[in-house]
């Protein structure tokens, strides 16, 4: 290599330089840059990226969980008070109907959570629907699932709110207390248990709520026997009408439907690979969970007229009927604050930069920061207090935003997703599976939605007053 010699050398203009790169970089670039900024703050504020280039990684939760914690928090978000009703079900779908709707839920939203982890792997700073969303097709497609995704979440943490409520009304009816009472006993307790910032904090308290939803479980398996008398009677086909067979099988799919939280469990993991072993385990557990108390109820209480939703509705008087009850309340406070730590976020990283301009670091663990977490909390919370009381038909209500939302975030997102991102990647026969994903959740969407209206206007024509003393449902 030659150098001339005697040439001064030249000053680069590292503004102008720099000017030159911008302006060659494509629009796809450009646009991964900006998802890689992507938050809960739907405005683009704050990126919660974990690129090691963000300036913004302190102030989310870090990588903490583990696969065997994840498990605990995928059980526990699973495995809630929607387990007693399958027995119900399968009476309504007979063994042949029951088994093939729990065993096709399991094996399509196992399906539809692995479409989730592999756009997590090629995606790892994405942490929400939201964001994943505005990464493939823009801001118009991320405010819509924003809106679908949390709406949902803010119903769900209503909805435990809701049963917790009425749950203590049936264990202390006698006492004839107002119903409001009991809303507010409910709020209470949730606002303090959910001050656990990450769900890795609350996967230390997840632990309780399985074993308190797991005792009802079982005291109902032991007590069937006795309670069905040897009368049970079961059938391998049913000849149920199309709307109580429509409105079984949704109690049946809903209770596998947790995959829109999964992206910020994977968001807290330390090694995202990890995520499919506590998928695989989790919603094994689940499923036999499921079929194991669907079996024995069905099996002992089938057609004899003592079949309860939710079925520990059975053991109607004494101790145990008040020790269901207990462990059902403390069950549902806790896995509430699961959906809460997370719409609680959303809350504090919109409202709280347009208070004070900006946000603490999270490993700050001082009282300022824990008493901002605690107004944001009580005022998640106290938002579906409000609701929860202002709607007398909530329960039924809720049954809607789960045919419409659960079916779109747990069954059509996902698949079109995976479909999306992977399509020149994949062969004509890999793409079968996310096409049949999409297909059966778009029937769900529909069909459900169906039942759900009809059940809805049912309940709107028997609602009580707002905040009445005397609501049952």
């Amino acid at each position: 290599m030659e150098y001339v010699k005697n040439k001064p050398l030249e000053s680069i203009d590292v503004d102008e330089y720099q000017n030159d790169i911008d302006s060659e970089r494509t629009s796809f670039e450009k646009s991964f840059e900006e998802a890689m900024k992507e938050s809960f703050d739907l405005s683009g504020r704050r990126s919660s990226s974990y690129d090691p280039n963000d300036p913004d990684k302190e102030y989310v939760p870090p990588r903490k969980l583990g696969w065997f914690m994840l498990f605990f928090l995928m059980c526990g978000y699973m495995v809630g008070v929607g387990v007693l009703s399958i027995p119900s079900a399968f009476e309504t779908l007979g063994w042949i109907g029951g088994v093939f709707v729990l065993t096709s839920a399991y094996l399509i939203t196992t399906a539809t959570g692995y479409f989730l982890y592999y756009m997590a792997k090629r995606y790892p700073t994405v942490r929400s629907y939201a964001a994943m969303s505005r990464r493939l097709w823009g801001k118009p497609a991320m405010y819509f699932t924003a809106t679908i995704a949390y709406s949902y979440f803010f119903g769900l943490v209503t909805s435990d709110l809701l049963t917790a409520t009425l749950t203590w009304k049936n264990m202390l009816n006698k006492y004839h207390i107002c119903t409001v009472v009991f809303f507010v006993i409910s709020y209470a307790m949730i606002w303090i248990t959910g001050q656990a910032r990450s769900l890795f904090e609350v996967s230390y308290i997840v632990l309780i709520a399985i074993i308190f939803i797991l005792v009802p479980i079982v005291i109902v398996c032991a007590k069937s026997p006795s309670i069905g008398d040897g009368l049970g009677k079961t059938y391998a086909t049913s000849d149920t009408s199309f709307y109580q067979g429509l409105t079984a099988s949704m109690d049946i799919i809903f209770a596998f439907t947790g995959h829109m939280i999964y992206f910020e469990f994977m968001a807290e993991l330390k090694n995202v690979d990890d995520f499919r072993i506590s998928l695989w385990l989790s919603q094994t557990f689940s499923y036999a969970c499921y079929l194991t108390l669907a079996a024995v109820a069905y099996y002992y209480l089938g057609h004899t007229g003592k079949m309860e939703s939710p079925v520990t509705l059975v053991i109607k008087h004494g101790a145990i009927h008040y020790v269901n009850d207990v462990f059902l309340v403390i069950h549902v406070t806790i896995t509430c604050t699961i959906a809460g730590n997370v719409l609680s976020r959303v809350v504090q990283w919109t409202f709280q930069p347009l208070l004070v301009g900006g946000l603490r670091k999270f490993k700050d663990t001082g009282l300022a920061n824990r008493l901002w977490w605690f107004l944001w909390t009580g005022v998640t919370y106290g938002a579906s207090f409000v609701v929860a009381g202002l709607i007398p038909f909530f329960s039924s209500f809720i049954g809607i935003m789960t045919s419409l939302f659960s079916s779109f975030l747990t069954f059509i997102v996902p698949s079109a997703y995976y479909f999306w991102e992977f399509w020149h990647e994949t062969r004509w026969y890999q793409k079968l599976l996310p096409l049949l994903c999409f297909i059966v959740g778009f029937l769900i969407l529909t069909l459900g939605s169906y039942g759900t209206f009809r059940s809805l206007v049912v309940a709107i024509e028997h609602s009580e007053k707002p905040f009445s003393c005397h609501r049952k449902y």
